[in-house]
């Protein structure tokens, strides 16, 4: 089995490194057919069962105020949606 590690260079480019020998240039070129995120202190603070005091009030949590997006999480999704290259056209999310 080898071990793939995935970094963004940019909206273009994905780098693959492999932990041994040499890389061909498909797998340079390499994207994830899957890419998973884990939601919650991932994509946005806090976990949602913090909000459940603002439920046990009645009141209904709030986009930026009460849950907020982290800007790296924000901006990596928009590289994604906005690649005019259409890298991940076959990715899933």
């Amino acid at each position: 089995m080898q071990t793939m590690a995935f970094t963004f260079m940019n909206t273009k480019t994905m780098s693959a490194r492999r932990t041994s020998n040499t890389l061909s240039r498909t797998e340079l070129c390499a994207v994830p057919s899957l890419i998973v995120f884990d939601l919650d202190n991932t994509l946005w603070t806090p976990e949602l069962y913090q909000l459940r005091k603002l439920q046990r009030n009645n009141q209904i949590p709030v986009a930026h105020s009460d849950v907020k997006l982290f800007p790296a999480a924000w901006d990596i999704i928009q590289k994604i949606r906005n690649d005019p290259d259409d890298t991940f056209a076959n990715t899933k999310f």
